[in-house]
């Protein structure tokens, strides 16, 4: 009988878990340091009064550290009554993988073993032998050292920006309740060439890395390429000509945000990806005249956004502007 996983990525690499222990998601706050736990435990933090301690995957697994990003998750697990969070890249799918599917990995303590989806191999997470908390005390000498341990914070490579972002998210995971969020706008916040952007989560189906880009012969500037997203041929289309935004091929970052509109799947590179905010529809202000060259008819409105304005982009009709679509013939 097939069992539901979570997919995300790590580093590059595909792993999933198991979704029965999934209790929820949220993007990476600002983490408390915690004196003696083993360093794959990157602090913890407060979720609606209750304190979850978070582990760095990557140093469980005794790989080396890496840089904590913006677009970073933690999947709060529930193991039997306690919670126990984990840093990951992106999320990806929630999908059947039948028992018969996954092939043991030998010699390998916290991996339950590998499946195939499609091209890709997606190691298993044992969720139970990461979280075996008796361990603890005999690694807090043998795993990887976390260098938050010697600068004092989670993520000492973050700017000023990024810890003002990791702050404002840790205060809103500490409310008693979980927000309300009927007849609020959901908006995904990005950015391009220095900008905020919101977009309707609605016509957003995930966010992924860029890579192996596919050029497209005999295409405009706009169309960057094409890419293999789990077997979907993904065409990443630059949207910052019709914004009136310099196309520098630099200034295209590695995210992109994969947006579905009806049958059309596409891909808009961006520089990063930050969060999915709840924006009331009363702070949604009109597009000021003085944008009117900027591609004003492709932007709904704007909010504020830490301490800036975000423009809100009507994916639905950048997406099926004609001058957008890729014509092949035979």
């Amino acid at each position: 009988m097939s069992q539901s996983y979570l997919v995300f990525t790590l580093n590059g690499k595909r792993f999933a878990i198991d979704v029965l222990v999934v209790k929820e998601i949220v993007w990476l706050p600002e983490l408390t340091f915690e004196e003696e736990v083993p360093a794959f435990i990157a602090g913890a933090f407060n979720l609606r009064g209750k304190i979850v301690h978070v582990m760095d995957l990557n140093l469980r697994l005794r790989h080396q550290p890496q840089r904590y990003s913006l677009s970073d998750k933690v999947v709060v697990l529930d193991l039997e009554g306690r919670s126990l969070g984990v840093i990951v890249n992106d999320l990806l799918d929630v999908t059947s993988i039948s028992p018969d599917d996954i092939e043991e990995a030998p010699e390998h303590r916290f991996i339950a073993g590998e499946a195939k989806l499609g091209e890709e191999i997606v190691m298993v997470i044992d969720h139970i032998s990461i979280s075996e908390f008796g361990t603890w005390n005999s690694e807090l000498k043998s795993a990887i050292c976390n260098p938050q341990s010697t600068l004092g914070y989670f993520s000492p490579s973050a700017t000023p920006e990024e810890k003002a972002i990791f702050h404002e998210r840790t205060l809103n995971l500490m409310k008693e309740a979980a927000p309300e969020v009927e007849g609020l706008v959901p908006l995904a916040v990005f950015s391009l060439n220095g900008e905020y952007y919101g977009a309707n989560l609605e016509a957003i189906r995930e966010f992924s890395d860029i890579r192996s880009v596919t050029p497209v012969p005999c295409t405009p500037p706009h169309i960057v390429g094409d890419m293999n997203l789990r077997g979907d041929i993904l065409t990443l289309v630059d949207i910052r000509g019709l914004l009136n935004i310099p196309l520098k091929r630099e200034a295209v970052g590695q995210k992109a945000i994969v947006a579905r509109i009806n049958e059309l799947l596409a891909g808009i590179p961006v520089n990063e990806v930050f969060e999915v905010i709840y924006v009331n529809p009363s702070d949604i202000r009109p597009v000021p005249a003085a944008v009117e060259a900027a591609g004003q008819e492709y932007i709904k409105g704007e909010a504020p956004y830490n301490q800036k304005m975000m423009s809100i982009l009507d994916l639905k009709k950048i997406l099926t502007k004609e001058e957008l679509v890729v014509k092949e013939e035979a």
